[in-house]
């Protein structure tokens, strides 16, 4: 989320991020590795390197990138302790629908949509004036955001 407020084709240190949000900075690597692959987030090594986005945050479908994130089929995953089910059970049915449902939800809404308003000015505090934070300029404003009150 603060990549979307960094200036454009700004390399964020992670180590800076990862202090803010109070995450190893192994963890955080992990995370934008995986963002890497999917083709959200560029990374560079280096002393001037960083992480940033590879695309418009208008252009990054929230229920793909938690489907990137979290994987797709793992609210149940019967294959991990094999059940004597597997195959032929309507729950895991039941829950791979919801799950698909969960994402289509999630898709009608971008990444600049859930970082406008309130969360882009906590972001902003969050991340003032922090070295490597990559100038923390506010994403394009979405109206009628679905949750006001956030």
């Amino acid at each position: 989320m603060h990549l979307t407020l960094a200036e454009r084709r700004v390399w964020v240190a992670t180590p800076a991020v990862a202090q803010r949000f109070d995450i190893s900075v192994h963890h955080l690597q992990k995370i934008a590795q995986t963002l890497v692959r999917a083709g959200v987030v560029e990374a560079r090594q280096g002393r001037s390197g960083g992480v940033r986005l590879a695309r418009d945050a208008r252009e990054i479908r929230l229920g793909r990138l938690v489907a990137d994130l979290e994987g797709v089929g793992t609210v149940v995953d019967c294959r991990r302790d094999p059940c004597p089910l597997l195959g032929r059970c309507r729950l895991k049915w039941a829950f791979d629908a919801a799950e698909q449902a969960f994402f289509l939800e999630l898709d009608r809404l971008t990444l600049a949509d859930v970082v406008a308003g309130p969360t882009a000015a906590a972001l902003r505090a969050l991340f003032r004036g922090e070295p490597g934070d990559g100038g923390a300029t506010p994403a394009t404003p979405v109206p009628n955001d679905p949750t006001p009150s956030n």
